[in-house]
């Protein structure tokens, strides 16, 4: 049934119920009570996922200011990032907004603030001011799907704050988790890392925790222990047992007689779970912390029924009354990493010993982490097996009675214990930084197929021989992308907002035009364009930088300083060597020229390398940000494009009509962001390219674009991630079929 209503939530559509329902009818008589209950569980998911689409902004409201009440429903995240030239303050938090005229209902809405005239608290009811845009994200081959996270997370909308006035004093559970996080982190002042890293194992507050610190933890495969999750709920509901079973159980024995009708096992879970239960109550009830509750208390009705169930049933039985609760966190990456840990688990447990337990679960839990996070964390079997029981016996325990009865001396060893672990992470990235180029991003296909290859390797008994077991790395090992001829190029648009990244394939060769932005702690390329390189065992031979702005070069600093590289403006880019008009080189029968800047008097945006891709009758042109100044002064030297990339993301100040004579492209591609306020590609432009005949393709519509021409009849393949590749999630709500 777990199985059916996870069906019924990812493909939403109404063919799979009617399947499972003729399966029931043809189960036979005595059988069709219980393969009923497969249809109608898949019906189930299939509703409360049309239910959670129907929750989304709607598309009439997308950009528009509204002024609603509710409540802060979250422990405000405040950050100081550099934007724009200067240092900016940043809130981040959840507001249960009340019904309003124009959207009946109430809706979770996670707002942003820049530079508030007031920091808003968790518990305060507010009447704000909201800037409304849907939770669409970037969608590409690989990285975070946002529009998902959020439908499993119950957010409806995202908003950025224009104002807000307060109703309603601070207060409640909220509240004081703020309160709290504030005084541990001012306990432990002294050491940045404790006082980043504490708020996060008590209360789970993580606002403190980024830039180097947050990228060492995801590096190495050890984020999961800053995330209040299973392992901890399960860590305090471990301790408090093993005390009651010592303690308290013997004397609720002695002191009242009915307890003794029970085990000391079985008086043991009743404090365990009370115990659970706050700590998941300081963590704001996360669905981690709630599913924990869930599977916890299965193994606690387990206990007092005196059935000795395996743990597989036990899996299963929390895995269904997670699904029942919330169908919706089926589509949650943390819900398959925490069952899918506890079923590595008991499937290892089947005839290994403890040690081999600990030798292979970090092994095939860094399979599973790379299939969910596109991130290989090659070191995490090493650095879990310290790390894990260094938190589990000392941090968390200190952390937490050290908030609870306020002894600073506690946090401080606490604190401790964090700056050993970040000295073990410093000491280890390094090692993973240099493997991880050799070993392939799996995608979820082949991931499944390495998990099960491995976890038939270690079974007893295989019904073939073990030499077939390898067949299943093949998935794995020939992930690639489709192989092109002499001549032949596919260039590819990634998705990264508000910026440009492109990649520029040939048959033995990749070249990089810009690189997306990058912000405090990340940038689009770690977390889209190296995965891709990874998963697809590609390697970049040129990185060319339009110019030095941060939406273009922001990302080039995570490529290895080994690739040449060619800008505009070499002195904003390190490394690199400037680009000039008549520099060209040929790779796999295809030319690249450089067509811009020819002097060196320009800078910015007007200063941007302005590249002619051409081969088997194809070109396309990537022009960077150059303004009209620049489309001017080269008319009559603008060569006939079949794809012209829109220069400055579609601005009113580029892409002149006199260009488009001169180019006279059929497709013009913009790379923008979704609802940007810059509004770009403008109206301007777009009408200009609609009176041309121009087909436009837009990144913050069509997602990850991949241009290669040469197809029958002289026509290109093009692919739009977010119409070839979409999901239920990526449409609006609406029964569906097929």
């Amino acid at each position: 049934m777990a199985l059916s209503i996870m069906a019924g939530c990812w493909f939403g559509t109404l063919w799979l119920v009617v399947f499972l329902l003729l399966m029931a009818l043809l189960a036979g008589k005595g059988r069709i009570t219980t393969w009923l209950c497969l249809p109608l569980a898949c019906l189930y998911g299939v509703w409360h996922l049309h239910s959670g689409l129907q929750q989304r902004l709607p598309d009439a409201l997308e950009g528009k200011t509204l002024t609603f009440t509710g409540q802060v429903i979250s422990v405000p995240q405040n950050r100081e990032r550099f934007r724009f030239g200067r240092w900016q303050h940043e809130q981040h938090f959840l507001f249960l907004a009340d019904s309003h005229p124009q959207w009946s209902g109430t809706h979770r809405i996670r707002v942003s603030s820049y530079d508030p005239e007031k920091r808003v608290n968790a518990g305060e009811r507010l009447q704000v001011q909201l800037r409304l845009k849907a939770g669409r994200g970037q969608y590409n081959a690989t990285g975070m799907d946002l529009a998902r996270h959020d439908l499993a997370a119950g957010v409806s909308a995202r908003a950025t704050l224009k104002g807000a006035a307060v109703m309603g004093s601070a207060g409640g559970l909220d509240f004081w988790r703020q309160q709290l996080s504030g005084s541990v982190s001012a306990a432990v002042d002294s050491s940045p890392a404790a006082r980043a890293v504490l708020p996060a194992l008590v209360v789970g507050d993580r606002s403190r925790i980024e830039g180097g610190l947050l990228s060492g933890f995801q590096s190495t495969g050890a984020a999961h222990l800053l995330a209040i999750s299973g392992l901890h709920v399960a860590i305090v509901a471990g301790a408090i047992w093993w005390l009651a079973r010592l303690l308290l159980a013997p004397l609720c024995q002695w002191l009242w007689a009915p307890c003794r009708r029970l085990t000391l096992q079985q008086l043991a879970w009743f404090p365990a779970l009370g115990a659970a239960a706050l700590y998941s109550a300081l963590a704001g009830f996360s669905l981690p912390t709630q599913r924990a509750l869930i599977m916890l208390s299965v193994m606690a009705v387990a206990s007092w029924l005196r059935r000795t169930g395996c743990l597989q049933s036990s899996l299963g039985w929390a895995l269904l009354l997670v699904l029942l609760i919330d169908p919706l966190s089926a589509l949650s990456e943390s819900l398959w990493l925490s069952f899918g840990a506890v079923a590595i688990i008991a499937i290892l447990m089947a005839g290994h010993g403890g040690r081999r337990l600990m030798l292979l679960l970090p092994l095939m839990m860094a399979v599973l982490s790379a299939a969910l996070f596109s991130q290989w964390s090659l070191v995490s079997p090493l650095v879990n097996l310290v790390l894990i029981p260094l938190y589990s016996l000392l941090i968390i325990p200190l952390t937490l009675l050290g908030a609870v009865t306020g002894l600073e001396v506690l946090l401080e060893a606490a604190g401790t214990g964090v700056e050993l672990s970040v000295l073990v992470m410093e000491w280890l990235v390094p090692l993973s930084d240099s493997m991880a180029p050799f070993m392939p991003l799996p995608s979820v296909s082949s991931a499944l197929c390495l998990l099960a290859g491995l976890c038939l390797l270690l079974l007893p008994g295989l019904p073939f021989p073990r030499r077939l077991l390898p067949f299943w790395l093949l998935p794995w090992l020939t992930q690639s992308l489709p192989p092109l001829s002499e001549g032949q190029w596919e260039l590819t648009a990634f998705d990264v907002g508000q910026g440009l990244a492109v990649a520029v394939r040939t048959r033995d060769h990749l070249l990089l035009y810009d690189t997306g932005a990058a912000w405090s702690g990340g940038s689009m390329a770690e977390s889209l364009i190296v995965p891709w390189l990874s998963r697809y065992g590609l390697s970049i031979d040129r990185l060319v930088i339009s110019h030095g702005d941060n939406d273009h070069a922001g990302g080039q600093r995570v490529f290895a300083d080994t690739i040449p590289r060619l800008s505009g403006e070499p002195t904003r880019v390190a490394g690199s060597e400037a680009c000039r008009a008549g520099q060209q080189w040929h790779w796999d029968g295809v030319t690249f020229t450089m067509l811009w800047p020819s002097v060196t008097t320009f800078s910015g945006n007007d200063a941007s390398c302005v590249l002619l891709v051409e081969g088997n009758g194809w070109r396309a042109l990537l022009p960077g940000d150059i303004g009209r100044d620049v489309e001017y002064r080269m008319l009559g030297q603008w060569p006939q494009t079949d794809l012209l990339v829109l220069a400055h993301h579609g601005s009113r100040s580029s892409t002149s009509a006199a260009l488009l004579r001169e180019v006279g492209p059929r497709w013009a591609l913009a790379s923008a962001g979704y609802q940007h306020y810059f509004g770009h590609p403008h109206p301007q432009v777009l009408k200009r390219l609609e009176e041309s005949g121009v087909t436009v393709l837009r990144t913050d519509q069509d997602g990850m674009i991949v241009f290669r021409g040469g197809g029958p009849d002289n026509v290109p393949f093009i692919t739009k991630w977010r119409h070839d590749f979409a999901r239920p999630w990526h449409r609006q709500a609406g029964w569906r079929f097929w």
